[in-house]
């Protein structure tokens, strides 16, 4: 779990949207757009992987989707 309640839902949200739209993002080509692995992607959605950068992460996705398919 983060520390912040905000990332939380966040990370929720986010693993709701992909599994209902498969075909328009995976945690693969989330890991592409930011240039991280998918087992980093993966963790941090996953709350496993909790650091600050995990948590910028998640966030820096959310925004993201936000953007281009607004969750």
């Amino acid at each position: 779990m983060f520390i912040r309640m905000e990332t939380n839902n966040k990370a929720k949200a986010i693993k709701a949207w992909m599994a209902n739209h498969k075909k328009l993002e995976t945690q693969g080509t989330l890991a592409d757009h930011f240039n991280k692995s998918i087992t980093s992607v993966n963790l941090a959605l996953n709350k496993k992987m909790t650091t600050d950068g995990a948590e910028r992460l998640v966030n820096e996705i959310y925004e993201y989707l936000v953007k281009k398919y607004k969750i």
